[in-house]
């Protein structure tokens, strides 16, 4: 089967079996985002997913029964609904016995569309360590991005991710604020987490790729974009500020200047117990 546009997975999911559910982006809409530009939104069907699976169990054998975790490929396969994800669930489970986190990318709206009774079924049927865009903890910078929802949404769909037990992994951007707000952005984004308790979270800086409305903002004078100091300095700041011990913190993004990795410490001597 051919699938339409780039596959784009975690880092750190690496080493976990991928499975495609959706193509492109619910959203679409990101002013600092070009991954899926020219791909339209669309859900595969079970046929798909099934041909997928049994593609998956045939080049696999018998170590197809040994496979815990399955990563859902697509910008937020959470936008369908928990009806059509569990459909999907089923047929890894009859394709991957063994299975027990399927995890995914989501968008916060993604969640709004989900009653708690939706969250709590997703959950025990494996559902867990989802992915969520954040980026930023500041609204005129969220609305500046053009992400959809504001921190008051974040926090409260999130909440109802805990009070689920969906483990989230939080994905967050140094220097949306731009050029003079990094004290500012990082206090924002240390607020949310420690309210939020994420089980890890994951850090990369903002870059204006071509043909992104970011891209021609900086060009037209409309955004002045943050220096390297400013980002490193915001990153040192909003870890100062975390109060989050045992939460994993990932920032070896290709576009991070400084790589730093580790289980956050409750000593604010040291931002993380290896970093690199």
């Amino acid at each position: 089967m051919k699938y339409n546009g780039n596959i784009y997975r975690p880092p750190i999911e690496a080493n976990t079996l991928l499975l495609p559910i959706t193509e492109g982006c619910s959203h679409n809409g990101c002013a600092f985002c070009n991954m899926y530009q020219g791909i339209p939104f669309r859900m595969l069907s079970l046929a798909e997913v099934e041909e997928y699976l049994g593609a998956i169990r045939k080049e696999y054998g018998a170590f197809a029964g040994r496979i815990q975790r399955i990563y859902l490929v697509g910008a937020d396969p959470f936008a369908l609904s928990a009806a059509r994800l569990l459909e999907r669930i089923r047929l890894i489970k009859k394709y991957l016995p063994n299975i027990k986190i399927i995890t995914m990318y989501a968008r916060v709206d993604n969640i709004t569309h989900k009653s708690d009774s939706d969250l709590a079924v997703l959950k025990e049927a494996g559902v867990n360590d989802l992915y969520i865009g954040m980026e930023c903890g500041l609204d005129d910078v969220l609305e500046n991005l053009n992400k959809g929802y504001k921190a008051a949404d974040i926090r409260r769909e999130v909440s109802r991710l805990n009070a689920a037990g969906i483990h989230h992994s939080d994905l967050l951007m140094l220097g949306t604020a731009g050029k003079g707000r990094g004290a500012e952005s990082a206090k924002a984004m240390a607020d949310l987490e420690n309210e939020l308790h994420p089980n890890k979270i994951l850090i990369n800086t903002m870059s204006a790729f071509v043909g992104t409305r970011l891209d021609r903002d900086i060009k037209e004078g409309k955004f002045t974009p943050a220096t390297e100091r400013e980002n490193l300095e915001e990153e040192r700041d909003f870890l100062a500020a975390l109060n989050l011990p045992d939460t994993y913190f990932w920032s070896l993004h290709p576009l991070d200047s400084v790589r730093i990795d580790g289980i956050l410490c409750e000593k604010k001597g040291r931002d993380a117990k290896n970093p690199r």
